[in-house]
């Protein structure tokens, strides 16, 4: 294998590893301090977004925005990770229905750990929807990679 192509393989397992560790990082927090953190993280995108007239004559939306902000985000973060994963495995030569599974694994199994995973953590309970959500996230990026993809190894396996 050539060098330049050990180093990309190794980036992109590296990059694969760190979303995980940033998901596990986000499910370390307990219960309270995760609250307050999304609250605090919604609240700035509300303001900056100038939302704040249309969430207060939307009482339903203002009252859930927190929920509903922790939940696109568990869709986004298995999202980027199966992302990651599908592009892991494609520098290793698999095809892209293969590396589609596998990123699938990847990303559901990570899921399911990261929620037994809550279970330790104060204030954290884990959560069925929680896993469907990440999984549909996981889903919906080896869907979009699928379709991108045309050729069963791309251009990028040959440097």
């Amino acid at each position: 294998m050539k060098k330049a192509k050990v180093v990309l393989v190794f980036a992109a397992w590296i990059a694969v590893i760190g979303m995980i560790i940033i998901i596990l990082g986000f499910s370390s927090q307990n219960g309270l301090d995760s609250v307050s953190t999304s609250e605090t993280i919604v609240d700035k995108i509300i303001s900056f977004l100038n939302l704040d007239d249309v969430l207060t004559k939307n009482e339903v939306l203002m009252e859930n925005r927190n929920y509903l902000f922790r939940k696109a985000m568990h869709f986004t973060e298995y999202f980027i990770l199966a992302l990651l994963a599908f592009n892991a495995l494609r520098f290793v030569r698999l095809n892209k229905a293969k590396a589609s599974v596998f990123a699938m694994l990847i990303a559901c199994s990570t899921a399911v750990i990261d929620e037994l995973y809550q279970r330790t953590i104060p204030g954290r309970n884990p959560q069925i929807l929680d896993v469907f959500i990440d999984s549909a996230g996981a889903l919906a990026a080896v869907l979009i990679c699928s379709f991108f993809i045309r050729k069963n190894v791309d251009k990028r396996t040959n440097v």
